[in-house]
């Protein structure tokens, strides 16, 4: 594995990967915890022969304690010292018992031995390494052949004796810690490794590119606020969630320049990608923007933009297809008069065929020519054929790809099934992905500034003031006294409803505003719509 996709990993998984981290340090601290304390302590002696005092005879002395140093550190942990340490301090078993508490080493370069002894208790411990050291002389005098006038030839003397130890040598809390995280993070990584190997589903841009050659023309994230819920049109403001919108209505724009296409599907792999919500967003936002733009529902098995919107979906597209009514008559505004909706009518019985006859090829050109812009939400592309059918009629086909919800294989079989038709595929739009912090920064200025995102609030009060000075200000007009339009009002569904005099679908009110000293303009025109699970 790559640096780039090792860091890749960790930014995807970095939640599983710091907890498992944290659960292996607090496992190796639980562990020291449970640990029983105990202490150390260190005896040395120094093995010595008593030999002449010629030269020679000293170095046949050191060789000899050399050789004897191996031999004597066997019996330091052997009954016939360890016996007399255990009745002597009083300790419980026997010498063999105390055999495990005992460790003896030698130096290589020296005929010293040091012995070391582990207790629960400091003062115990040091008891224990200077006894076995006492005992350890006096068996090496009883073991060793003597001199001439009867005095031992070998001596065992302690020249540094142990001393309780003010710190206990196990757990080794710090060192258990530092190993339990360590293991935790191998492991978070690994658990991360295994669940990007065994993860089928397409969640970042980086996937889209690793599968199919197609740009990914924006990244949607989720709004968990509007799930589930019925969509309105948002306030005006400069959110994070309209600047995806506008990025995607941009590169739309930079898609082909020489022929910019005027007719787009929008499909997605399976149901509930959002691919209706996008396409509505998508409308609403190049309407924003000045471009007269004609919403078709060609979703003919579960249609729902006009529901979603507001309007009526008993007349639409089949309606028109089977010569009921005309094409006038079937549209209906929203917003204002840049966007006007063709809902999909009745549900036919066979939607392929609908979709796929002269009528409909006959419908989109007139759509073309009426207006700059046709987007057509249609049916998923793998349950059934009706966007790859669609497909063949338009400037090119726009795909949602739903993040988490999608394959891997799901998206390149929609792909697969729109290149065997010869379809135009323009991009893919990545939805419902999760936000991340960014160096995206949003503005919002204040109406009395006179620039930006219009406050209502604000607005509202500067009206209700307004209102209360009317009455002194009329009789006196000033030059500069000029009228500010009163907040605008998006209708709701309902409000859209019971307006059967204005028509289905028509949206906003107008009111009169008092008269006050000469403010900003204010300009407000449709947002995008809120994200729903379609």
């Amino acid at each position: 594995m790559e640096l780039r996709q090792l860091i890749a990993l960790m930014r995807r998984h970095w939640l599983s990967v710091v907890i498992m981290t944290i659960l292996g340090a607090a496992a190796g601290l639980g562990l020291s915890l449970a640990t029983p304390k105990e202490y150390s302590a260190q005896n040395q002696v120094l093995i010595t022969v008593q030999s002449g005092d010629s030269i020679g005879d000293l170095n046949q002395g050191t060789s000899y304690a050399e050789r004897v140093v191996a031999t004597y550190s066997k019996v330091a942990r052997s009954p016939v010292v360890l016996d007399p340490v255990v009745e002597e301090l009083g300790l419980p078993g026997s010498g063999r018992t105390l055999r495990g508490a005992v460790a003896v080493s030698t130096d290589a370069s020296a005929p010293i031995i040091t012995i070391t002894a582990t207790w629960g208790e400091s003062e115990t411990a040091a008891a224990i390494a200077n006894s076995v050291a006492t005992n350890l002389a006096l068996t090496v005098q009883d073991l060793s052949p003597t001199a001439v006038d009867g005095s031992p030839t070998v001596l065992v003397n302690s020249i540094d004796p142990a001393t309780p130890p003010g710190r206990a040598s196990v757990p080794h809390t710090k060192k258990n810690i530092a190993l339990g995280a360590v293991l935790g993070l191998v492991l978070g990584l690994g658990w991360a490794a295994l669940r990007t190997a065994l993860d089928v589903k397409v969640r970042t841009d980086t996937d889209v590119a690793a599968l199919v050659p197609v740009p990914v023309l924006a990244t949607v994230a989720i709004d968990a606020q509007a799930s589930a819920r019925a969509p309105v049109i948002i306030a005006p403001s400069a959110s994070a969630r309209s600047e995806e919108y506008r990025r995607l209505r941009t590169n739309l724009q930079f898609v082909n320049v020489a022929n910019r296409p005027r007719s787009i599907v929008v499909t997605s792999s399976r149901s509930g990608e959002g691919k209706s919500v996008t396409v509505a967003n998508l409308a609403a936002t190049l309407a924003s923007a000045g471009t007269r733009v004609c919403l078709v529902d060609a979703d003919l098995r579960r249609p729902s933009v006009a529901k979603h919107l507001g309007l009526e979906g008993a007349v639409g597209l089949t309606t028109i297809l089977i010569g009921r009514v005309s094409l006038d008559d079937a549209l209906q505004p929203y917003g204002d008069e840049n966007l006007q909706v063709l809902a999909s009518g009745q549900i036919p019985p066979n939607p392929s065929e609908l979709l796929g006859s002269d009528a409909m090829v006959a419908l989109l050109a007139q759509l073309k020519q009426k207006f700059d812009m046709v987007l057509v939400d249609t049916a998923p592309l793998l349950p059934v054929t009706d966007a790859a059918i669609i497909s063949t009629s338009v400037d090119g086909v726009l795909v949602v790809a739903g993040s988490g919800m999608v394959t891997r294989e799901q998206l390149k079989r929609s792909i697969s099934m729109l290149d065997a038709v010869d379809a135009n595929i323009l991009g893919i739009v990545l939805n419902r992905t999760k936000r991340v912090a960014s160096g995206l920064a949003t503005y919002t200025y204040r109406a009395d500034v006179g620039h930006g995102t219009f406050d209502p609030t604000a607005a509202e009060r500067r009206a209700s003031r307004g209102q209360s000075a009317e009455s002194a200000t009329a009789a006196a007009p000033g030059p500069e006294d000029v009228p500010v339009p009163s907040p605008p009002h998006h209708a709701t569904p309902d409000e859209v409803a019971a307006a059967s005099g204005a028509g289905p679908g028509t949206r906003g009110t107008t009111g009169t505003a008092p008269t006050r000293r000469r403010e900003a303009p204010v300009t407000t025109a449709p947002e995008p719509v809120s994200e729903i699970v379609q």
